[in-house]
C-alpha cells in the first residue's frame, strides 16, 4: 500500500478536453516558472529578466508561473511576498499548493507523488515541511483561498502555435510522466506523438519532478525545466525556467526550434548568499529542508546538462 507522499489522488486527474481550449496573447516571450519553492531572490531575478526583455523587444513577458511557488517559505512574511510580487502573472496549482487548501486529511501528504525510487526518509520529510507550510497558510484566509481558483492546466497560442502548461504532465497534477526517466521511453514518446497531433498542441511545457528534461520528437517538444528557484546540475548554482519565444535568450544553456518559436532552458542566477542565508535562517541545520536540499542549494545535484536532453536540443 502506497503511504503518504507517493499516493496520486483522484482528483489530480486532467480532463482531456480542457486541452481544447486556448487563450491566444500577443507577447512575443513566455516564461514558464516552475518549481519557484519559495526562493524570493529567484522570483526577484526572474522579474528582473522579465523587464530587461520588455526594455529590448518593447514586449510584455507572458509570466506563468505552473506549481510548487512555495515550500521553503514558512514564515507568513515571506509566503505572502512570493503571492503579492508576483500578482498579475498567470499561475497554476502545483500539488504543494493543492494540498494547501485541502481541508480533510485525506492521506495525501504533500501530494508529489514520489515514484518508489525516491528513499523513504526524503518522502517522509516532505510530508514534514508540508505540513509546516500548511500551518501558515491556515493563518492566511486571504491567501489560501486563492489557490482553490486556480486550474491545473492552461493553453496558450503565441504565433499561431500552441503551448500547453501543466505541472506533472499532460494526465494528473502529480503525474511523472514527464520525468527524464519516462520521456526516454519509446512508447511514452509514441503516446506524446499521438497525444499532441490529436489534441493539436506544438509544445508541452512542465515541471514538478525537480530534474530537467527535453525532448523534441516528430509532433512536439516536452520541456521540463527541473526548477527555477533552485541549482539543477553540479556546481551550476542558478535556477532554470522555461523560456518560449519569438527570439533567442543570451541567457539559454539548450535551445530547440519549432517552426518559428525557439524553446529554451533560461538561467536565474538569483543571489546565493542571501538566498541562503534566508534559508539558514529559516531552516535550521538539522531540519527537514536543511537535510533534503540544502546541498543542492550550496552544491548543485550530481547531475550535468548533457543527461537533461533525451533528443533534440542543443547545448550552448
Amino acid at each position: 500500500m502506497k503511504t503518504e507522499g507517493r499516493i496520486c489522488p483522484l482528483d489530480y486527474s486532467i480532463e482531456s478536453e480542457s486541452f481544447k481550449n486556448f487563450r491566444a496573447i500577443e507577447n512575443s516571450t513566455v516564461y514558464i516558472v516552475g518549481g519557484l519553492y519559495g526562493n524570493f531572490e529567484a522570483l526577484k531575478e526572474i522579474i528582473y529578466m522579465a523587464k530587461e526583455e520588455y526594455n529590448k523587444y518593447n514586449s510584455e513577458v507572458f509570466i506563468i508561473f505552473n506549481g510548487d511557488m512555495h515550500w521553503f517559505d514558512i514564515e507568513e512574511e515571506y509566503f505572502k511576498n512570493i503571492e503579492d510580487m508576483s500578482e498579475g502573472c498567470e499561475k497554476l496549482l502545483g500539488n504543494v499548493e493543492r494540498e494547501l487548501f485541502r481541508e480533510n486529511d485525506i492521506g495525501i501528504g504533500c501530494g508529489c507523488a514520489y515514484p518508489e525510487y525516491v528513499y523513504d526518509d526524503i518522502v517522509e520529510r516532505s510530508n514534514i515541511i508540508h505540513k509546516k507550510l500548511k500551518d501558515i497558510v491556515n493563518k492566511l484566509p486571504k491567501y489560501k483561498n486563492m489557490f482553490s481558483d486556480r486550474k491545473m492546466n492552461m493553453v496558450i497560442q503565441l504565433s499561431e502555435q500552441k503551448i500547453a502548461i501543466t505541472h506533472g504532465d499532460e494526465q494528473k497534477l502529480g503525474g511523472w510522466e514527464c520525468s527524464r526517466e519516462n520521456l526516454s521511453r519509446i512508447d511514452r514518446q509514441e503516446e506524446l506523438n499521438k497525444w499532441f497531433k490529436e489534441n493539436n498542441i506544438d509544445i508541452l511545457a512542465t515541471t514538478h519532478t525537480c530534474s530537467p528534461a527535453a525532448l523534441k520528437i516528430e509532433n512536439g517538444i516536452v520541456i521540463n525545466n527541473g526548477a527555477s528557484g533552485m541549482p539543477n546540475f553540479k556546481n551550476k548554482i542558478y535556477g532554470l525556467i522555461t523560456r518560449i519565444s519569438l527570439y533567442k535568450s543570451d541567457k539559454a544553456i539548450y535551445r530547440e526550434k519549432i517552426k518559428n518559436l525557439f524553446v529554451e532552458a533560461v538561467t536565474v542566477k538569483y543571489n546565493i548568499e542571501k538566498f541562503l542565508k534566508w534559508f539558514d535562517n529559516i531552516w535550521n541545520i538539522g531540519s527537514e529542508a536543511s537535510l533534503s536540499y540544502r546541498d543542492r542549494i550550496v552544491n548543485g545535484p550530481d547531475d550535468f546538462i548533457e543527461k537533461a536532453l533525451i533528443k533534440g536540443f542543443k547545448i550552448l
